[in-house]
Parts: C-alpha cells; sequence; structure tokens
C-alpha cells in the first residue's frame, strides 16, 4: 500500500512538521505501512524515518503531487485546520480530479478541522470535497459536530489533533522539575496571524500589546528568565518580527532565542523542559500540555478555543483573546508555578481519541 500524505509541509513550521513524523510514524504502527510519501521543499529531520519527496522550485511540487498520486492507494489530507476554503489549484482539487480517472486512489483526512468559512461559496466547495472522502476524522469537537450534521458516505470519526500521540512516538517520561535548583525558565511562543489572512489589524495590535506587557511584568516582578521559540521559521510569514518587537525593550541577559529548526524532537525536547509555556502559536502550546508543562494559550483563532475546550484547560489559565488583564495572568503563572502541577481535565482522553486517526480510518 502506498499513501501520498497533503497538508502545510515543507514551509518551516514546527506544528505542520509534527504531523509529517507522526504521520508516518503511525501508518507504519497500526497499519503496516511503510510506504508514506510527504512532499516539500523543506521537510523536517525526523526520529522516525520518512519517504521524502524534494521539490524545489515554484509549482515543482504540484508536478511531484501529480506523479505521486498516480500510484498511490490514498491521498490522506493529515493535521491542520486545512479545511476551511478550497482553492482549484491546491493539492485536494488536483486529488479530486485525479481520482475521478483512477478508481484506485481513494481520498481522506484525519487530525483535522473544518471551518471557519469566509464565505458561504468556500462553504460549498469544501462540502463538496469532503463529499468525496472515504473518511475524515476530525481535530476538534466543534468541526465532528459540524461534518456529522452533513449527509456524507466518509466515515467520520471524532478523534483530536496528530501531536498529541507524541509523548506515545518518543517514549517520553514527563520531566520531574520539584528538585529544581535553577531560575524557572518561561516559554515564550509568539505569532501574528490577521496581517497574513486579511484579518482586524487592530486585534492583532492589541494582541501583541497584551503580550508584550504581560512579558514587561513577568520581568519586572520575577526572576524567572524566558526561552523564546521560533516555532514558524517561515521566511515570509514566521514568526521573526513579532517575536523582535517583543523583546525590544527586554534585557537580553534575561532571555535566549530558540530558532526555528526542522529537527522536531529537538524542539519538542527543549519545550518539555520549559517550566511553563506562554503562547499564541497553538502548537506551542499543544507540545507544552502533552509535555506535561503547565501554558497559557492566548486565543487568537477558533482552532485554539477548540484545543483548550477538548483537553479541558483550567478555567484560570484562558485568557481568551488577551481578554483577562496582564496582571492576573501574571499572578496565575505565579500560581501554578509555585504549587504542583495538575494537568488539563481531558488530558489521557485525548490522546485516545488521537489514537482514533490510525484505529478508526485505514483499515491495515
Amino acid at each position: 500500500m502506498k499513501i501520498t500524505y497533503e497538508g502545510f509541509y515543507g514551509f518551516k513550521n514546527a506544528g505542520d512538521d509534527a504531523f509529517v513524523e507522526i504521520s508516518s510514524w503511525g501508518a507504519q504502527k497500526f497499519w503496516s505501512c511503510k510506504n508514506n510519501v510527504f512532499i516539500g521543499a523543506q521537510l523536517p529531520k525526523t526520529v522516525h524515518a520518512i519517504k521524502a519527496k524534494s521539490s524545489k522550485g515554484k509549482g515543482l511540487d504540484r508536478v511531484s503531487f501529480f506523479q505521486e498520486l498516480q500510484n498511490s492507494d490514498y491521498m490522506i489530507s493529515a493535521g491542520g485546520s486545512t479545511f476551511s476554503k478550497l482553492p482549484f489549484h491546491s493539492n485536494k482539487a488536483l486529488a479530486r480530479i485525479i481520482s475521478k480517472y483512477n478508481n484506485k486512489l481513494k481520498l481522506g483526512a484525519m487530525g483535522v478541522s473544518v471551518g471557519p468559512f469566509k464565505s458561504i461559496k468556500e462553504e460549498k466547495q469544501v462540502q463538496k470535497y469532503l463529499k468525496q472522502l472515504a473518511f475524515i476524522s476530525l481535530r476538534d469537537q466543534r468541526s465532528y459536530d459540524y461534518v456529522s450534521s452533513l449527509d456524507l458516505t466518509a466515515n467520520v470519526v471524532n478523534s483530536f489533533d496528530l501531536a498529541a500521540l507524541m509523548p506515545m512516538m518518543y517514549n517520553y517520561t514527563p520531566i520531574d522539575k520539584s528538585v529544581k535548583t535553577t531560575a524557572k525558565t518561561i516559554g515564550i511562543s509568539i505569532c501574528n496571524h490577521e496581517q497574513y489572512t486579511g484579518g482586524d489589524l487592530l486585534k492583532q495590535t492589541k494582541r501583541n500589546s497584551y503580550f508584550k506587557q504581560l512579558i514587561d511584568l513577568l520581568i519586572k516582578q520575577t526572576n524567572y528568565t524566558l526561552k523564546v521559540f521560533i516555532i514558524n521559521g517561515n521566511e515570509s510569514f514566521g514568526d521573526t518580527d513579532p517575536t523582535n518587537e517583543l523583546l525590544a525593550a527586554v534585557d537580553p541577559k534575561r532571555y535566549s532565542i530558540y530558532p526555528y529548526t526542522p529537527n522536531i524532537k529537538s524542539t519538542w525536547d527543549e519545550i518539555s523542559r520549559c517550566d511553563f509555556m506562554i503562547s499564541t502559536r497553538l502548537h506551542a502550546s499543544i507540545f507544552a500540555c502533552y509535555a506535561n508543562v503547565p501554558f497559557v494559550l492566548i486565543e487568537y483563532h477558533r482552532k485554539c478555543s477548540d484545543f483548550l475546550d477538548d483537553v479541558g484547560q483550567h478555567k484560570a489559565l484562558r485568557v481568551m483573546d488577551g481578554e483577562i488583564s496582564p496582571s492576573e495572568t501574571l499572578q496565575e503563572v505565579v500560581r501554578h508555578l509555585e504549587t504542583p502541577y495538575i494537568a488539563p481535565k481531558r488530558l489521557a482522553e485525548t490522546i485516545d481519541r488521537s489514537l482514533l486517526n490510525f484505529t478508526q480510518t485505514l483499515e491495515k
């Protein structure tokens, strides 16, 4: 069996990088399939081997994708919020055309969100694509409820984000930080959103101002050090600019920067060593969550709120889209650092649900 995976791969985003390794690892472990192909110019470095198809050069990824689909049994969209629109030039649109004359090729999706949609037209296009899927597993309850309301022949599974399987994949044992003698380390990850999506820039400005105020208070009122993660290292729409703005007034002695690396395991390890995580980037908080690191996730997008709802994040650590005052937020950070950590209420349940991406979708 051959599977060609489709997603936002090869664009220097650690969250999407994780989907690559987890998808290949899971296919081998649960489906006994080692012929798993991923296409992208800058695919990640993984612990578990992946079959990478490099596609350097504009448009060559589509050519490689087309070639691989000719003899694939499945094309699977794996991970991410990839179903909010369906451009005519997208991989999904190409796969849909190929599947019409290649009866061998089946389409599927796992660990994905559906919506939000900017227009009825985009929603209808996505619905049309979903009707051609053999299976789809959703990573949040809201998406599952929505897809379940559609009249689909696909196997619809109430699963979870693929990254919840990282502890299992890496045989991870949570680090005991109770004997730590050095200053507490706070992981930080910020990103911009609206300027890349045509959204309301005032929301982005307000959110980043909240984050900056929180960091300023943290530096002034505690002896914590910051470990600042560039989760998205893309030169065009990555996290470098907002990170530099966030740190502009911070003493360089109080922080270190962990730049984007294609080595997923390295990023996971560095986040797991933190004592707390404060982030806008969804997968900075997801990595922290499943490494048993307490975290605050700023809910800049509905996918963040969906994750926090589903995992059962403690109410005291919900700041919405920066709607809780920076001083109150800092008080909660300090309180959670000074008391034994209690994981989100549905942590184990969501790991079990994430396994359904493999155990309840494609048969071995």
